[in-house]
């Protein structure tokens, strides 16, 4: 129902970076220099490999249904897991049913599910990840489920750069788990397991960060390319410190504070209480066993988008907390969603620990957050984002795009695909008829010769086509007479 609202509301692509998504994977069967190097050395390739199947159809990939396949697959998995990890934790089924309800139910989760967006591919790996990590834990005998732990902290860290430090933690716990703190007979056997099992999880999920620094190094000479090339987050948050525009840059509570004020607007305030409350409780029960571990791996998102903040490597703005001076608000709030798993194990658990009357407390509340959803007081704030902020391709339709699809009779166009000057999802324009930075040498000749493939050139002032061909007077006297 939400991928049908989605659809036939025109939101499945509204984010700019749906597109992009969808347009990596396409590229990789269908450009004018198809194959697996189109999936660059920016974002991570996992999700745009499982894109793949989907969008050689035109429809899938135009429409953007695409990757509602892949989210929604992803969507059905997390839900599965977070019950299966809750009745891990607590034996109660009904506690379990309450996580994957608080899951499955938030408008925000709901919309980016039936999107391209990449979120979802993570939170099903690192859900899948810790679920087996938390088996193993409690029952180290159980190497399957480490490896299995590993594999998916392999495909989690090749989701997002959130899976990186998801699988670091990981690691970690299993040191501070096979310390030999106490018993000293047990020391020699103890540190025989932590080599072992630690070599054994680290080998394959940190293989994963191998494999990309690998690529990049081979793929476009750089193992870092990913960290301070043009195209790279802190390269384009650049701009924004530029103009003052970075508030969380270096100052550690304005970035706890947004990031924070971010979780709980995608997961709702009044649930985002409830988990606080589950999380204060669970804190004090030890008979949880390794109940600060598990806080620790849900914990991760937290972890991760405060960091990056802090560094420079990421930015939200969110109303309420950014300054209306600022240009925009609005842009990448979708990042909270990642804590929803966070709350949906720990709503889930103060409901196992609560008595009748408690129960039926939570139960209201989560419904009345519904309702606030519901009659728009509560903001499905990671759809308004898409739709109407700085992340939205649809409120901002550039001028070249709806006389293209108009006009456009066949031949190769040439244009700077991250300047974003056309939306070619809502062009006829084939993808093996662009021409862009990824399409060599075609694109190389292109700013020098344009007029030696190219049939259309879209640009914009200032991109990279601009740069190269209008301000330069040879390539302009050719072609402007």
């Amino acid at each position: 129902a939400a991928t049908a609202y989605s659809y036939f509301h025109g939101y499945v692509a509204a984010y700019g970076d749906a597109e992009s998504h969808l347009n990596i994977a396409k590229r990789v069967v269908d450009s004018l220099t198809p194959g697996f190097a189109q999936l660059g050395g920016i974002w991570l390739p996992l999700p745009h490999l499982l894109l793949v199947p989907f969008v050689k159809f035109d429809f899938l990939w135009r429409s953007g249904l695409a990757g509602s396949i892949v989210s929604g697959a992803a969507f059905i998995i997390s839900s599965l897991y977070l019950y299966k990890l809750v009745k891990l934790i607590t034996k109660s089924a009904p506690a379990s049913f309450v996580a994957a309800l608080v899951f499955m139910l938030n408008p925000n989760i709901l919309y980016l599910q039936s999107t391209p967006m990449t979120e979802l591919t993570l939170i099903a790996f690192s859900v899948l990840s810790i679920y087996f990590f938390v088996r193993f834990l409690y029952d180290d005998k159980e190497i399957a489920s480490l490896i299995l732990a590993a594999a998916f902290g392999f495909c989690a860290a090749l989701s997002r750069y959130d899976g990186w430090l998801l699988i670091l933690i990981e690691a970690g716990i299993l040191v501070l788990f096979y310390l030999p703190w106490r018993e000293v007979p047990k020391r020699i056997s103890q540190w025989s397991k932590l080599q072992g099992r630690v070599i054994l999880f680290a080998t394959l999920a940190l293989f994963s960060v191998f494999l990309w620094l690998v690529w990049d190094g081979l793929i476009l000479g750089d193992p870092l390319y990913f960290t301070h090339s043009d195209f790279s987050a802190k390269s384009q948050q650049q701009s924004w410190l530029a103009r003052g525009e970075l508030p969380a840059y270096y100052n550690l509570p304005v970035a706890t504070l947004y990031y924070f004020v971010t979780s709980m607007s995608n997961i709702g305030v009044l649930a985002f209480l409830i988990s606080l409350a589950g999380l204060a409780i669970l804190l004090g029960d030890k008979k949880i066993p390794h109940r600060f571990y598990i806080f620790l791996l849900l914990f991760v998102p937290f972890l991760f988008n405060v960091a990056t903040m802090y560094l420079g490597q990421s930015v939200i703005f969110i109303p309420h907390l950014t300054p209306t001076t600022f240009e925009w608000t609005l842009f990448n709030v979708r990042y909270g969603v990642m804590m929803l798993p966070f709350a949906a194990v720990l709503i889930a658990y103060l409901f196992w620990r609560s008595k009748m009357a408690g129960r039926m407390l939570i139960g209201g509340l989560l419904l009345a957050q519904l309702a606030l959803y519901g009659v728009g007081y509560s903001k499905v704030i990671s759809m308004a984002d898409g739709v109407e902020g700085l992340s939205s391709a649809i409120s901002k339709t550039p001028d070249a795009q709806p006389w293209l699809r108009d006009n456009y009779d066949d031949g190769l166009v040439l244009t700077d695909d991250f300047a974003r000057t056309i939306s070619i999802i809502r062009t006829p324009i084939p993808m093996e008829n662009v021409i862009y930075v990824g399409n060599k040498p075609y694109w190389e000749e292109s700013l020098k010769e344009p007029e030696k493939y190219a049939t259309w050139i879209v640009m914009q002032q200032n991109d990279e086509v601009w740069r190269n061909i209008y301000d330069q007077p040879g390539p302009n006297g050719r072609l402007f007479k």
